[in-house]
């Protein structure tokens, strides 16, 4: 079934117009998201553990790393991404209500069975801090993604890649998924001579580099060590593991440190990158803008400062507001 000819016309409305709205612009990046999530942000004056504690005020975003980066990627530049992700069918309703009261979220679901699952940030004024609790759904042996969701998602991606430039996959795999399919997602766009930004980690990215090598691997310091050296690093540790990697690969690897110097190399030449300091509101999602400004820049100009200066300008302007992936 080609999204182009037959699958538009039988897509809700709203999603039918940001396809079209896509297939129009300049530049399109499908971003690609396992796990989404209902995300509920919570904030206080102060929070306090073993006590009643009463929220000043709270909101509730539809979220997952992918999208979050997406959103981003629409308030950079309206209307040039869509989010691709799987929804559970038991709160689907509630999920999509969430995404069409977004102005910078565009979603194409593909529905499976159970339930997206469900996050709560909370935010303590009174010592910056930022909490995040995931609630994974209970395993359920009739919670399976199936292989008709995977045909779906995959022709999806296959067909969204006729007409984009780039990828953007994040975000963790649940269970129910295969165990390749992050592989095959990502083969995909490359076979389709397109840009691939991935960021996740362990057996997920290691399989994936066995079948195929994205342009761009956007990682924590954790997920680093924990993926290709299985220990913590010092930083001079680091800094010849990223290089060696990304000479040995011939792609970029950007590996991001909290509120340290930001960690690259393109084609195993170093780059660091200062971070801005100020007063985080929000520190959930800052990795998630991070690579939405830097696959947005690199796409525009091709330089890889310029990327990650903006990269790093997206992140703290996430981190000073309450909207998980916002910028504005």
């Amino acid at each position: 079934m080609n999204l182009l000819s037959e699958y538009v016309p039988h897509l809700h409305n709203c999603i039918a117009k940001d396809f079209l709205l896509y297939h129009n612009r300049s530049m399109r990046i499908l971003c690609v998201c396992l796990s989404a999530t209902i995300q509920r942000t919570l904030c206080f004056d102060a929070f306090s553990v073993d006590a009643v504690n009463r929220t000043k005020t709270w909101r509730e975003d539809a979220s997952g790393k992918a999208l979050n980066a997406s959103r981003v990627l629409n308030q950079l530049d309206p209307g040039s991404s869509i989010a691709l992700c799987p929804v559970g069918n038991k709160n689907a309703d509630h999920f999509m209500e969430l995404v069409s009261h977004d102005d910078a979220l565009h979603v194409h679901p593909v529905y499976i069975t159970g339930k997206t699952r469900s996050c709560w940030t909370l935010l303590d004024d009174s010592h910056a801090t930022t909490t995040e609790i995931v609630a994974d759904e209970p395993a359920d042996p009739y919670h399976l993604a199936g292989a008709e969701a995977e045909i779906e998602l995959l022709e999806a991606v296959k067909e969204y890649m006729q007409i984009g430039d780039a990828l953007l996959f994040a975000g963790s795999r649940p269970a129910q998924w295969s165990a390749n399919i992050c592989a095959r997602i990502c083969e995909a766009a490359i076979k389709a001579g397109k840009i691939v930004l991935v960021d996740y980690w362990g057996k997920d990215l290691l399989t994936t580099l066995q079948s195929c090598t994205p342009q761009i691997i956007k990682i924590n310091q954790d997920e680093y060590c924990g993926t290709f050296a299985q220990k913590a690093l010092s930083e001079e540790e680091l800094i010849a593991s990223v290089t060696a990697k990304s000479a040995e690969l011939h792609n970029i690897i950007i590996v991001t440190r909290g509120t340290e110097d930001t960690i690259a190399a393109n084609d195993g030449k170093l780059f660091r990158q200062s971070v801005e300091k100020l007063h985080p509101v929000n520190t959930t999602a800052c990795g998630d803008a991070f690579a939405a400004g830097f696959l947005n820049e690199y796409l525009k100009v091709k330089d890889f400062s310029s990327a990650l200066k903006n990269a790093n300008w997206c992140a703290a302007r996430n981190a000073q507001s309450i909207i998980p992936g916002a910028i504005r």
